[in-house]
């Protein structure tokens, strides 16, 4: 579809086709499609409705079932998403009048190439508006798990996972978090500016910013255009969770010597390791994707890194072409990343049960590569971004158990006394959106004897 570049529906709909058609990520495709939109506002519409609709896919095809002659399964994809869009509006976007909404709607499938399809869009939203707020499935009785499901538009076997995991009150919460927006979080970038003066420009700009919880560098940003702001463009900060932030911290302030990030694109973590380095340190960034690893580039040259050094290798079967050890190993391991399902909601309809075994065992190849790059009396930082015992902890320990050069080491005496309560008792930092309102993660930090 040729989208206008100005519309934010239009957008919305080429980058739902997207996501469905060619399992593109939702936020890589908006942070492109920004610069066909001059109006903040409508660069706000076509995030809340690319993300609300993914996240809210479920609830929006059980509305759609019910006032629809036709099985959503059958239905064109253009014409599948331009419902979904039209009934967010309708339950979800209280500032757009229903009328709107579904013209809108309609205007999005002829301007498709899907005339023919028009009157039926028309009638299942006028449909839809009939039927109001009887259509959308009832809160679920403590329980039950399948109406938990449809009410949190979430997959049911996961569902099923977490209350097991969590019990039904915290699963009822995390369920409630995934579907909230994630607060956009900036690091400073300490080489250039310190975070007070940061802060003070950001809030000169329009932004409205206040100090994160855990740790100094980091900076939640409220409302205004971040992009405008220009503190990104400067090199002065980047946008990073906190929680990603945390992971680097768990190698202590000023590591020394030589440090290898192993999963390093898109360089987030390559930076803020380069960033803590001891002046005699260098740091490498490798990356199975040379076109992920020009991300990694882009940012070194952008926030004037000098001893970082990108290198596209698959690391996967064996340490070559590194062929030496590190001082700091960081392995950000591929995962599931169902603790960042509210930033990348299409996740949570892609994801399988089958997934998680077949992640397991290549986490486990990635860590045992990474111990033989890790020099006696170095570190080594396992983390992904899930929630899931199989990515997290039951690698850890199977690790552990098959190779005794290493031990969990307690993280607290080199993080700020506020990360703390992060750590459990195993010394395994665990963060999740319903907590701490952090991306989920989990993270260990070994040392070998």
């Amino acid at each position: 579809m040729a989208a206008d570049r100005r519309d934010a529906r239009a957008l919305a709909l080429e980058i739902l086709g997207r996501v469905e058609r060619d399992e593109a990520f939702a936020s890589i495709l908006l942070d492109h499609a920004e610069t066909g939109l001059e109006d903040p506002r409508e660069i706000g519409l076509l995030h809340r409705i690319v993300l609300g609709v993914l996240r809210e896919r479920r609830l929006l095809d059980h509305v759609a079932g019910q006032v629809s002659s036709r099985p959503l399964e059958r239905m064109d994809p253009l014409v599948r998403n331009a419902l979904r869009i039209g009934l967010y509006g309708i339950h979800r976007l209280e500032r757009v009048p229903d009328f709107a909404a579904v013209s809108s709607a309609v205007e999005l499938v002829k301007r498709g190439g899907k005339r023919s399809a028009a009157g039926f869009v028309n009638g299942v939203l006028r449909s839809a508006l009939r039927g109001g707020a009887t259509l959308l499935p009832p809160q679920p009785s403590a329980g039950d798990v399948e109406s938990l499901a449809l009410y949190r538009s979430h997959p049911s076997w996961w569902t099923r996972r977490v209350v097991a995991r969590l019990g039904w009150e915290r699963a009822t919460r995390l369920l409630e978090a995934n579907n909230r927006p994630a607060r956009t979080v900036v690091r400073t970038n300490l080489d250039r500016i310190e975070p007070d003066a940061l802060r003070e420009e950001m809030t000169r700009s329009g932004l409205e910013v206040e100090p994160a919880r855990f740790l100094p560098q980091a900076i939640r940003v409220g409302s205004g255009s971040l992009r405008a702001s220009g503190c990104l463009r400067r090199g002065l900060a980047w946008v990073q969770d906190e929680a990603a932030q945390l992971v680097v911290a768990l190698f202590g302030r000023r590591p020394a010597g030589r440090i290898a990030d192993l999963c390093a694109a898109p360089g987030g973590k390559t930076l803020q390791l380069a960033e803590c380095l001891d002046p005699s340190g260098i740091a490498v960034a490798v990356d199975l994707s040379p076109r992920r690893l020009e991300r990694v580039v882009e940012n070194l040259r952008r926030y004037r890194v000098e001893r970082a050094f990108p290198l596209a290798a698959d690391v996967s079967a064996g340490p070559q072409p590194l062929n030496t050890t590190f001082d700091r190993v960081l392995l950000d391991a591929p995962c599931s990343g169902t603790g960042t399902l509210r930033r990348h909601p299409e996740i949570r309809w892609r994801l399988s049960p089958d997934d998680l075994k077949l992640l397991q065992r290549r986490q486990r190849q990635l860590l045992s590569v990474a111990a033989r790059l890790t020099a006696p009396g170095g570190r080594l930082v396992y983390s992904v971004c899930s929630l899931e015992p199989e990515e997290g902890e039951e690698v850890v320990r199977e690790f552990i158990a098959d190779d005794g050069r290493f031990a969990v080491e307690d993280p607290r005496p080199e993080l700020p006394a506020a990360c703390a309560e992060l750590i459990g008792d195993d010394r395994f930092l665990r963060t999740s959106p319903d907590v701490d309102g952090l991306d989920g993660f989990f993270a260990a930090r070994l040392v070998r004897r």
